[in-house]
């Protein structure tokens, strides 16, 4: 089945909090909490400072694991949509630049 990428990274970084949560709660130390993370999640590990920012966050009162609302404008480039515009680009030509997709999909070179 395929996952959007950024829906994937979401979920994992949630998963990852709620794992923060549950060892403030249980007691653990920051660095406990983070030893712990790495040998669950290896390599896609939060940084050391996400994890301890978390942690710090639980202890001043904080219950939710979902981000703070943003203002301003969402993100149109960052859509599932186009996310599959640029792989079917990449797949059908290689040799394309970040440059010549991004101007292909209509968003910006940062973007892409």
């Amino acid at each position: 089945m395929f996952r959007p990428v950024a829906n994937f990274v979401m979920e994992g970084i949630e998963e990852q909090r709620v794992c923060v949560k549950f060892c403030f709660k249980l007691g653990k130390s920051s660095s406990e909490t983070f030893e712990l993370l790495q040998q669950a999640f290896g390599d896609d590990v939060l940084p050391r400072t996400t994890c301890f920012e978390w942690f710090k966050r639980f202890k001043e009162g904080r219950t939710s694991v979902k981000d703070n609302e943003q203002p301003g404008r969402p993100s149109t480039s960052k859509t599932n949509k186009t996310v599959a515009r640029v792989r079917e680009i990449i797949r059908n030509n290689r040799r394309l630049t970040s440059r010549e997709i991004a101007e292909d999909v209509g968003i910006s070179y940062d973007s892409c």
